[in-house]
């Protein structure tokens, strides 16, 4: 059994961010119409541009037959070999717990892979590193990662939420 699932940041999140790039768009045209250096110019329609990707935004979580993937769109991907998984817990999470949305480095090689608040899947590494991964059915993640990486049984959904 393999697990692939796409998560989205809230949507309040979303249409914020949209806002700040139609806001950006305008400075941008108002800087082109004013008169000034083009170097000016350019810094400020690359900044804008720059904010682009930031508005499709999304996660993807998934297990196949060798390791957990934690992508964040075509900019980031972390992958974690299922063998060096020594226990899957199911919790419960929320984004400012870490900081805020998407990837989160928490130090000591811990991370959180938090998109919205709910059920998680805490991972521990051999290494003793753990990540935190908020997905809509949790539960089954724990279940294909448990039984990926050869672990016996834990708490259950009914335990924990």
């Amino acid at each position: 059994m393999h697990y692939d699932t796409t998560v989205f940041l809230p949507r309040w999140l979303d249409r914020s961010m949209f806002a700040v790039f139609v806001l950006c768009l305008v400075v941008t045209v108002f800087v082109w119409l004013e008169e000034g250096p083009l170097w000016g110019k350019l810094a400020v329609t690359a900044m804008c541009l720059a904010l682009l990707p930031l508005l499709s935004v999304r996660g993807r979580i998934a297990v196949d037959d060798h390791e957990l993937v934690l992508a964040v769109g075509s900019l980031f991907r972390k992958r974690l070999p299922l063998p060096d998984i020594t226990s899957v817990e199911l919790t419960r999470v929320a984004p400012m717990d870490f900081g805020g949305y998407g990837y989160r480095p928490l130090g000591g090689g811990d991370a959180a892979f938090v998109f919205q608040a709910g059920p998680a899947a805490k991972v521990t590494l051999r290494d003793g590193r753990s990540f935190v991964v908020a997905a809509p059915d949790a539960d089954r993640l724990v279940d294909i990662l448990r039984e990926r990486a050869h672990l016996g049984g834990g708490e259950t959904a009914d335990d924990v939420l």
